[in-house]
């Protein structure tokens, strides 16, 4: 039997959901990824993992990952997350819209996202 290779983030059984667009503006030290709002629970500050491949760039974003509301919204594959970060997330409008600000938006790469079309 085959085996495939371990990402350093696994997607079995997790919740979770694509990104529909996602804007990053390092002048402001400001990132946000918008998704359809599935989550009406989720609003404010709250703990995500960030979750980067080896150029820092985004690969998803794990919300309140030890919670029942937890969601993880991806831009691209799993098996390209090579490290993850513990940050804090700013959510709004039913789970939709997630804004990195300050050292979390600075812990992503600058400039366009090779997972987002």
């Amino acid at each position: 039997m085959a085996q495939r290779p371990q990402a350093a983030y696994d997607s079995d059984m997790l919740p979770e959901q694509s990104a529909s667009s996602y804007a990053n503006d390092p002048s402001t030290a400001t990132v946000v990824i918008v998704t359809e709002p599935t989550r009406p629970n989720l609003h404010g500050d709250l703990p995500a993992r960030l979750l980067l491949d080896s150029a820092q760039h985004i690969v998803g974003l794990d919300v309140v990952p030890d919670s029942p509301e937890r969601i993880i919204v991806m831009l691209g594959p799993h098996e390209k997350v090579s490290r993850t970060e513990e940050v804090r997330v700013h959510i709004e409008h039913g789970g939709g819209s997630f804004r990195l600000q300050g050292h979390a938006a600075k812990l992503i790469a600058p400039g366009a996202n090779p997972y987002v079309f």
